[in-house]
């Protein structure tokens, strides 16, 4: 049986939707046509050009709109999948459902209201959801006010991005964080830096919103901008430790939601034969032996007193990387997370031929 899908999401290299896409293609039975959203939603980093986009909004997403009815029509697959979709709207999932489409989401973050009205609108309106999230299926009627069915198929790494065979060699960083900036992770941070005041520990950090900030950190510390593709982890491989923080304070509207358990990070890391110290959540605790593979923290103290510990232990260090790359590799890779969502897409196609039971 062929499964024919048309796949709306993001398009460079390193974005999770791309590496979705490109490992679904690979599987047998499946064939592809897409729509790169970015093309019609393009992402700038400076004020003025982030102005403009506001204002060319609602056209681009008509436009982008266009071009997925466009694709449907013309080549009436079988499923409708999009990766996220920040500018696919309710309207056009309720039609597509009213012309015969089977529609698909897949969420890679931590609350569907939290990129805005016209996401959340859309959320509920998907045949099936497949999260990255665990608490996200348990709670996607209570929490989130949903009635469509959701299931989880966790992140992962892709191979062809964040896989490295062999341990770094060279590593002239102590402690490296990857990730946009965040209040929360900016306190973690500080507080590191006075933990480790004086005991010459050299940091890096990386990821949108760091450089604005970098008067607030020592001299010395060596800190970059966004980083993506291959540069992505031949940064974190430079470290002797990373950090993997997790989102876990949620407050959408006033009312507290579940954060973040887990991060593509989680699985990134340890392709990439880093030894990363990971914040502790109870999903993470499933996925890593915190004493073998990932030591885990719950505070500020207690990263740096891992840090510490673990800066001078280089061959515990190397045991510990590569025992959790063992763990990872391949069984955590996005092309595994693949063959999950094309069996829950299998599902939902089965039980539309046969209908409710």
């Amino acid at each position: 049986m062929t499964t024919k899908i048309l796949f709306v999401g993001e398009t460079w290299r390193g974005s999770s939707a791309r590496s979705m896409r490109e490992a679904l293609e690979t599987l047998p039975g499946v064939t592809m046509d897409d729509v790169g959203e970015d093309h019609y939603l393009p992402k700038h980093r400076t004020r003025a050009l982030r102005g403009f986009n506001r204002l060319l909004r609602p056209w681009q997403v008509d436009d982008l709109e266009r071009e997925i009815w466009a694709k449907l029509r013309t080549s009436r697959p079988d499923i409708l999948l999009v990766y996220k979709g920040n500018g696919v709207r309710a309207d056009l999932v309720r039609q597509a459902k009213a012309e015969g489409f089977a529609t698909v989401n897949v969420f890679p973050d931590y609350s569907p209201h939290a990129f805005g009205a016209a996401l959340r609108a859309a959320m509920g309106e998907y045949d099936l959801v497949v999260s990255t999230k665990p608490f996200h299926p348990p709670a996607w009627q209570l929490t989130y006010g949903y009635t469509n069915r959701c299931v989880c198929v966790p992140h992962g790494y892709d191979p062809t991005v964040h896989y490295w065979a062999d341990a770094p060699l060279l590593q002239d960083l102590d402690v490296v964080l990857a990730a946009s900036w965040r209040p929360q992770y900016h306190a973690v941070v500080l507080s590191i830096a006075r933990e480790l005041s004086g005991k010459g520990v050299k940091i890096g950090l990386a990821g949108s919103g760091w450089r604005e900030r970098a008067g607030e950190f020592p001299v010395g510390w060596e800190i970059a901008g966004a980083l993506h593709g291959r540069a992505y982890g031949e940064w974190l491989r430079r470290g002797k430790i990373a950090i993997a923080p997790v989102h876990r304070d949620v407050v959408i509207d006033g009312v507290r939601q579940p954060g973040d358990e887990d991060t593509t990070r989680t699985y990134e890391l340890a392709a990439a034969h880093c030894f990363f110290a990971h914040r502790r959540t109870d999903y993470v605790k499933t996925l890593y032996d915190e004493s073998t593979e990932v030591p885990m923290w719950d505070s500020a103290e207690e990263l740096a007193g891992l840090i510490h510990h673990y800066l001078s232990r280089d061959r515990e260090r190397r045991v510990m990387a590569a025992a959790a790359h063992a763990r990872a590799v391949p069984a955590y890779s996005i092309p595994s997370r693949a063959a999950q969502v094309l069996q829950h897409i299998a599902e939902l196609q089965r039980r539309a031929v046969e209908g409710p039971r």
